[in-house]
């Protein structure tokens, strides 16, 4: 075989530099090794190794770097000669590795691990290094072994040493640190969270961070007791690792958090994305990290009655979590016991037992991600709770009082007694039994249970003599079956109210069964949507027939049941409103929460109709409050959700986020599928808004899984947002993809072709496309997006996308695409100048033509210099021809300070001008436009941008401007 070209060995390192860490990394490294060893050139083989080592650090299993770290070494003790500066930084540098990985290593003994240690103390002093690496290290495996008391000696040395080129990045020390103290102290979330900060700031960072600082401050940010911080990096953090194969101690804190803060749904999701890890040849340690959280996750489910639930695990196939959970408890204690048999002590099992027999948090975090329909609990016996025959009386007393009280709790009072008659063995009478069957209808979700329910209770009504409440009953089952069988329900609603009637005649029913079976059989009719034309007129009689009985609590809770039918039985806006408004005031009369939130949901409807959302909003903050602990979760959800449309209205965007978020999870609650995408939705938007568009990328896509066809605009919408925000996370062809889907969709729908929206949506495509250097595409879309914002009216989307034509354009076809942009450029001024002087456009409109022409006339003097400078051949080009691009620069400025100064723009107009004459050798002038910036630049706002140009003119007047910012 012939020995490999070297210099392709080179070029494979040099772009390996630049992969993403992974197992083709690794691979392709691997194989430049055994190429390098082929050539036999030391120092090549070095690099070579050193790529290696580089590559298995950040890989799935980094003890494999043990060995070629080896073979460098040996090297540079026999032939130092052939490692440069280079390479011997990364030597003394990968000393720090070698003990991590050594650490993680249970086969490894510690005394191996002592003497690496004193080996690398040995090498940094002989090199001239500090002790702080060492120190850190130190630290490290004291902390691991669980021995404190060194762990404050390391700490200790740590402190006393100087930091030096050897010295962890400083996000890796604070993180370190603060996983030390965290799971080392009592009561330590809040030191935690001090060290983190300045990472989860920003303020530091390397290729692990802020992802492991992220995943670290969830669980202290929920016992600080702020679960919108622990929200906010886990919708973050997680997408910043999710598929890495070197972040799975960062994946297991996140499934970790999501176990022990009701989000075991969560929990299960990202271990089914994470399924094939179990199959991969990870490290120990990061092996047992995903254990111990598949045990945890296992745990819970069992716990909350979901041992069967199916859970994706080792194999490639289904598990049931009962069964996930013996396999991954086996492996994580045989892992456990092979740390303990190398430390000597079991301080390493005790710690990942602690984490597999956490238990949760007392109150959810809720993430805003889809979650599971709740369940209502059975109705169950306190453990405590007597189960004798004044029990039963109590709670048979306890349900007729709750009756009496119009509560909303009745059903459940009916329930406890059934459950106490069943744990006594005693059968009830009819009527109770027929109160508890309508009860348990009333908990029903599926339409047979109900329809069931209901009818056995009209039955056991009539066995027991309760004619008025076996109408109430058949009232409610007319209601349920409004939509299926209209005309039998209408022809059933008229035979109640008769029905009532004749009872009331017979001195057989009283005067809240005979009104609510009324009112019942009325909300019946409507709902079959073909009510009887005098049906309002019906209702109103019967409201004044209540209206006379304000002292009773029934008639005023059926008095707020009419007058909501009778709203939605009107088309006339001001009457919906009084109606409605009349509604709240008998609700409040009542005092009934649910009825007053209820009148106050449709109430906001209407009035932000009318524009006022302030008011509108001020209406539904009523409306929860007068909700208060109840448990109507569809009325809280509608609530929140038009608080949050309310919100978004007016501009504040984290009080959207917070009512979409809430609105959620009511949704979620009930089964809600397509409000609980709308609530996502503004959730999402609402955290783009707040450039937060990391955390909004999860809660947009779920939004886009739930959303049908009659959301398309949504739908395009969520994809435009999605669009950017990946791109801002540097995955662009995603972001493609969502803007491609966005305008597929938009194209099958004229009415959305026609909206700003599709051109907003063509111009960032186009702008990805190019970025992704597809610039036949990208021009294309281009031209779409010029041609569909100019049918809009939309002159400042025409006037961005136009330019950014022009320049591509240029890209494309060099200095053959002069002409064409040129002219371009003096239409779209021309355009943007006739839309300024309009008189009849909005003065937004007016100002933000203001804004696009002199960023016109600045990009059209960039583009003539170019083509001037393309025109002047070797000479260059002179002061007199460069006249056209100065004037052009002149009439940017002068139209960015005609009006609020744009300071920004204009500074930048300025400099240009400056650089530019420097550059044609018209020193003089460019210190004069310099003085004259200073001359716009008084107010003392404007500091700043002073600062910038005296510096600019010092440099001009010290000879220092030549060469700086070329062309225009």
């Amino acid at each position: 075989m012939a020995t490999p070209d070297p210099d392709a060995i080179w070029r494979l390192l040099n772009e390996a530099r630049f992969e993403e860490p992974g197992e083709a990394k690794v691979a392709a490294l691997e194989r430049a090794v055994e190429a390098a060893d082929a050539v036999g050139d030391p120092e090549l083989v070095n690099y070579a190794l050193n790529g290696l080592v580089d590559a298995y650090e950040f890989s799935r299993d980094s003890t494999r770097l043990l060995v070629p770290f080896a073979r460098l070494l040996r090297a540079f003790d026999t032939r130092p000669e052939h490692f440069d500066a280079y390479l011997t930084r990364s030597l003394y540098w990968t000393f720090k590795w070698i003990v991590d990985s050594m650490i993680e290593q249970p086969d490894v003994p510690l005394e191996s691990i002592e003497h690496w240690l004193q080996e690398m103390r040995r090498r940094y002093a002989e090199a001239g290094y500090s002790m702080h690496a060492p120190a850190a290290y130190e630290m490290q495996l004291a902390f691991h072994t669980g021995d404190y008391d060194r762990v404050a000696r390391a700490i200790e040395a740590l402190g006393e040493a100087e930091e030096d080129d050897m010295s962890d990045c400083t996000a890796c020390q604070y993180t370190t640190l603060a996983t030390i103290v965290f799971y080392a102290e009592e009561d330590s979330a809040d030191a935690a969270m001090e060290m983190l900060e300045p990472v989860l700031a920003g303020e530091h960072s390397c290729a692990h961070e802020p992802h492991y600082g992220l995943a670290l401050s969830l669980l202290p940010l929920v016992e600080l007791g702020r679960p919108a911080e622990a929200r906010a990096n886990h919708l973050r953090g997680y997408q910043m690792c999710r598929g890495k194969e070197d972040m799975v101690p960062m994946i297991a804190l996140h499934i970790e958090f999501c176990a022990l803060t009701g989000n075991e749904h969560r929990a299960v999701e990202i271990l089914a994305d994470h399924a094939r890890f179990f199959d991969l040849d990870l490290g120990v340690r990061e092996r047992q990290r995903l254990l111990e959280v598949a045990v945890l996750t296992c745990r819970r489910l069992a716990a909350l009655g979901y041992a069967d639930a199916a859970v994706p695990g080792p194999g490639g196939r289904e598990w049931t979590a009962a069964e996930l959970h013996d396999w991954a408890e086996a492996e994580r204690t045989a892992i456990c016991a092979r740390f303990d048999a190398r430390n000597g002590n079991d301080h390493h099992s005790r710690m990942s037992g602690c984490v597999v027999e956490s238990t949760p948090y007392d109150e959810p975090v809720h993430l805003g991600l889809k979650e599971p329909r709740a369940v209502e609990p059975p109705v169950a016996l306190a453990a405590d709770e007597p189960v004798e025959g004044p029990a039963l009386d109590a709670a048979i007393d306890a349900a007729y009082a709750a009756y009496d009280a119009c509560s909303p709790d009745t059903w459940k009072a009916w329930l406890k007694v059934g459950a106490i008659a069943d744990a006594l063995g005693i059968e009830l009478i009819a009527e109770h039994r027929a109160e508890i069957a309508h009860a348990e209808s009333a908990r029903a979700d599926d339409p047979e249970a109900v329809e069931a329910g209901l009818r056995r209770a009209v039955a056991l009504f009539g066995t027991a003599g309760q004619p008025g409440r076996a109408l109430v009953a058949e009232a409610f089952l007319l209601i349920h079956r409004a939509e299926t069988a209209p005309e039998e329900v209408r022809a059933a609603a008229a035979q109640i109210a008769a029905t009532a009637l004749r009872l009331r005649d017979e001195h057989r029913i009283d005067d809240r069964s005979l009104h609510t079976s009324q009112v019942l059989a009325m909300r019946a009719e409507y709902l079959t949507g073909d009510p009887a034309p005098d049906l309002d007129a019906r209702a109103e009689a019967l409201d004044a027939e209540l209206a006379d009985l304000p002292d009773r609590r029934y008639a005023l809770i059926r008095r707020c049941d009419l007058l909501d039918l009778r709203a939605r039985l009107t088309d006339d806006t001001d009457a919906k409103t009084w109606l409605l408004t009349a509604e709240r005031d008998v609700a409040r009369a009542a005092d009934a929460g649910w009825a007053v939130a209820r009148a106050s949901a449709d109430l906001a409807d209407q009035v932000g109709l009318t524009g006022d959302f302030a008011q509108a909003y001020a209406i539904t903050r009523e409306g929860l409050t007068a909700l208060g602990d109840e448990p109507s979760r569809t009325i809280a959800a509608k609530l929140h959700l038009q608080a949050a449309e309310f919100r978004m209205r007016e501009g504040d965007h984290p009080g959207t986020y917070e009512h979409a978020l809430a609105a959620s999870v009511h949704c979620d609650a009930v089964g809600m599928t397509v409000p609980g995408a709308v609530a996502r939705h503004l959730m999402g938007t609402a955290l783009v808004e707040m450039d937060r568009r990391a955390e909004a990328v999860p809660i947009l896509e779920a939004a886009l899984d739930d959303l049908p066809d009659s959301e398309a605009w949504r739908a395009c919408n969520i994809r435009f947002n999605l669009a950017e925000a990946y791109d801002k996370q540097d995955d662009t062809r995603r972001g493609v993809e969502h803007g491609l889907a966005a305008l597929a969709l938009m194209e099958t729908r004229p009415e959305l072709g026609r909206a700003p929206l599709y051109a907003d949506t063509l111009f960032l495509t186009g702008e990805l496309l190019e970025k992704l250097g597809e610039h036949e595409h990208a021009l294309e879309v281009y031209t779409r997006a010029a041609e569909a914002a100019e049918e809009v009216g939309d002159l400042t989307s025409w006037a961005r996308v136009s330019r950014a034509r022009v320049w591509l354009l240029r890209t494309i076809s060099g200095d053959a695409a002069f002409g064409e942009g040129l002219q371009s450029m003096a239409h779209i001024a021309a355009g943007l100048i006739a839309e300024r002087a309009n008189p009849e456009a909005p003065e937004a409109v007016r100002e933000s033509a203001r804004f696009e022409l002199g960023e016109t006339y600045r990009q059209h003097a960039q583009l003539t210099f170019q083509f001037l400078e393309s025109q002047a051949g070797e000479p260059g080009l002179r002061r007199d021809e460069a006249e056209p691009v100065l004037d052009l620069q002149r009439r940017a400025l002068a139209v960015f300070r005609d009006g609020p100064l744009l300071l920004e723009r204009a500074s930048l107009t300025a400099h240009q001008t400056m650089w530019l004459l420097a550059e044609l050798g018209d020193t003089a002038g460019a210190v004069e436009a310099g003085e004259d910036a200073l001359g716009w630049l008084v107010s003392p706002e404007h500091a700043e941008a002073r600062e910038g140009f005296v510096q600019h003119l010092a440099d001009l007047r010290g000879g220092g401007a030549a060469g700086q910012g070329g062309g225009a």
